[in-house]
């Protein structure tokens, strides 16, 4: 199996007055094609753990550019371009591929971009069509846009805030991309709009309680590959911004769909609503 991974990231406050720009991700982290440092950053742990699992499995690991800037306000746009680029450019040299694993933070906003995950994720399909893998880790202050959705195979997203599982969610990706590879399991992707704009740490309660029993139910059900929570990130100014629920089931599209749901609508998920319109 030809693995193709790369890592491109940052979280976006659209009210910043602070621009992203090259120099921003150099600061923070840029690089080159197997250059990444053996310490994963916050979003490029699916680079670090996937030479760990296509070493053990004998593939071979294809890696592409790695970039992370801090936290700011909107990336230069031709910043942007030069860095999806040169990951797009990468992955063309690298065909063909059986599977595309990246790291991504999932609240990029570009200038002319609302959705740079979407932009990068669509050509990522356009390059290498539509029966090759494409999944992706992401930040749960993020924005689940229809467009990312439609791209990819699946997302698997950090369960806790504070980040302190990333690896181990990169090794959820990884691990449910390895089976579907080797054919074992189909992954299909449900997801449910919560409707609403809040912060859930999930150090105390009720969100505690809620991530634990996603657990639970993962664990209890060998067809639910994944269950995540795309909490939203509030500080961008972006269309698709809020709460959503991502299931991850081999072939059950049904079940996937009315679990998000079932998810969705449970209370702790409810606290305070984004408004459809006047009461």
């Amino acid at each position: 199996m030809r693995i193709f991974t790369a890592a491109l990231a940052t979280e976006t406050n659209t009210f910043s007055p602070i621009s992203v720009d090259k120099r921003a991700f150099e600061a923070s982290l840029y690089a080159h094609p197997g250059e990444h440092p053996a310490t994963p950053t916050l979003c490029t742990a699916p680079i670090t753990v996937g030479r760990e699992v296509t070493t053990q499995l004998g593939w071979t690991l294809i890696e592409g550019s790695a970039s992370w800037a801090d936290p700011g306000g909107l990336i230069n746009r031709d910043t942007y371009e030069e860095l999806r680029d040169e990951i797009l450019d990468q992955l063309s040299a690298a065909m063909p591929v059986d599977g595309v694993v990246l790291g991504l933070h999932g609240a990029m906003v570009a200038n002319g971009y609302d959705d740079p995950e979407g932009d990068l994720l669509s050509r990522v399909r356009d390059i290498v069509g539509n029966k090759v893998l494409v999944c992706a880790e992401l930040d749960p202050h993020s924005h689940l846009t229809a467009k990312r959705v439609a791209a990819a195979d699946f997302f698997v997203a950090f369960k806790e805030f504070p980040h302190t599982d990333f690896v181990d969610r990169a090794r959820d990706l990884w691990a449910i991309a390895v089976e579907a590879l080797r054919g074992a399991v189909a992954p299909v992707m449900s997801t449910f709009d919560c409707r609403m704009i809040d912060i859930f740490p999930t150090s105390k309660q009720p969100m505690r309680g809620f991530v634990d029993k996603i657990r639970e139910i993962e664990q209890a059900d060998p067809a639910i590959l994944s269950i995540s929570v795309i909490h939203g990130f509030m500080a961008a100014d972006v269309p698709e911004m809020g709460t959503k629920i991502i299931v991850v089931t081999d072939s059950e599209q049904a079940k996937g769909d009315a679990l998000a749901e079932q998810l969705g609508r449970e209370p702790v998920c409810h606290a305070r609503h984004v408004h459809d319109g006047p009461d």
